[in-house]
């Protein structure tokens, strides 16, 4: 009987070595997949950011006062007026 555990223990051992290996081997594909999807993450990070900007800029000069009037003029016809002259009389109480 001990003649049949002498071979039991290295047997055991063995196995469980390759069974940690094929563990590892699989973590470290597991950890490169996870780096590319991290820098294919950070390539659209930057290029929505880029997107963003873009996106901004035309939101503020499509609704800046200049660009609305001009609209205005071409699509609807609408003409400005020319502003009125006010003056002021300025009256002295005696007193």
């Amino acid at each position: 009987m001990k003649k049949e555990f002498q071979y039991l223990i290295p047997f055991m051992l063995l196995i469980f070595l390759c069974f940690l290996s094929l563990e590892q081997i699989k973590l470290s594909f597991e950890i490169n997949r996870l780096n590319s999807n991290q820098q294919n993450l950070f390539i659209e990070y930057e290029d929505f950011k880029d997107r963003n900007i873009k996106l901004l800029t035309q939101f503020h000069s499509n609704n800046s006062p200049a660009t609305i009037e001009k609209k205005s003029i071409e699509t609807l016809g609408m003409v400005k007026k020319k502003p009125k002259k006010l003056e002021r009389k300025i009256e002295k109480n005696e007193n």
